[in-house]
């Protein structure tokens, strides 16, 4: 593809995702460092998807350090033709995941869930087109609908699988999933951490207790009564106990009619 070098103000470009930078002291050292290099190569990189319009394909952290600092000042781009999304994304993935360190989990999780959710692309696949292991690509698998700081806590605290079954679960209602999701990023060993097994109980309790209207749109009130199962492991013990103590007065109740019989 024939390139274009065109001077473009950052406001004027848009992505598909960019971690902002807040702290404007760092983002002017990484303008200065980009300034300072010997190098001759335009820094950020761009396609024209319709007369006028751009959209970054490269160079991310530069971008959102340029947003904090000059936003309309007009700086040097590279501008290629517009390609499909599909393309678009999987050239920032080739990019960023082996070479731009400055873009976060985050950044990589919003690009392949597009490609995932909006392409109907496997992990595998991903994978081939951007030249990496399909692992690589599964780290940065996780629903989207899951809200972006939980999404951010997912791997660190090691609940990406339980996570990803709430956001996937239809008979869990979504009132309960926005409490469930900050249950799960509990630091392991709480007791009012949302584990596998105790997700398994929730979804059975869900699947046979219809939760009030009331209680959904109360929404203290209802994390207080999820803490309270969780809490207790959803009184499976008591719950066992009374299923034994059931089956043994029936037993006795027998026992004691057999007895008469004779």
């Amino acid at each position: 593809m024939t390139a274009k070098s065109m001077l473009i103000c950052p406001t004027n470009i848009v992505t598909y995702y960019h971690d902002e930078i807040r702290n404007e002291e760092r983002a002017k050292k990484i303008v200065q460092a980009e300034r300072d290099r010997k190098s001759r190569i335009i820094p950020l990189v761009a396609e024209e998807v319709t007369k006028g319009e751009y959209v970054l394909i490269e160079n991310f952290e530069y971008y959102s350090a340029l947003l904090k600092t000059q936003p309309n000042v007009r700086v040097p781009c590279l501008v290629y033709p517009g390609t499909s999304n599909e393309k678009r994304l999987t050239h920032i993935l080739k990019i960023c995941i082996p070479l731009e360190k400055g873009t976060s989990w985050l950044f990589k999780n919003e690009l392949v869930m597009k490609l995932k959710q909006d392409h109907h692309l496997s992990d595998s696949t991903i994978a081939r087109k951007v030249n990496c292991n399909t692992s690589t690509i599964n780290r940065y698998t996780l629903d989207t609908r899951i809200p972006q700081h939980i999404r951010e806590k997912a791997l660190k605290m090691e609940a990406k699988t339980v996570l990803e079954k709430i956001a996937s679960s239809i008979v869990i209602p979504e009132e309960v999933k926005m409490i469930l999701y900050k249950k799960a990023i509990i630091e392991k060993g709480n007791d009012f951490r949302l584990t596998g097994k105790k997700f398994e109980y929730m979804k059975e309790f869900c699947s046979v207790c219809i939760l009030p209207d009331a209680l959904l749109g109360n929404t203290p009130g209802l994390e207080i009564f999820l803490d309270s199962l969780i809490f207790s492991n959803f009184k499976i013990k008591e719950h066992m106990r009374s299923l034994y103590n059931s089956f043994s007065i029936q037993e006795t109740t027998l026992d004691q009619e057999d007895i008469s019989i004779h």
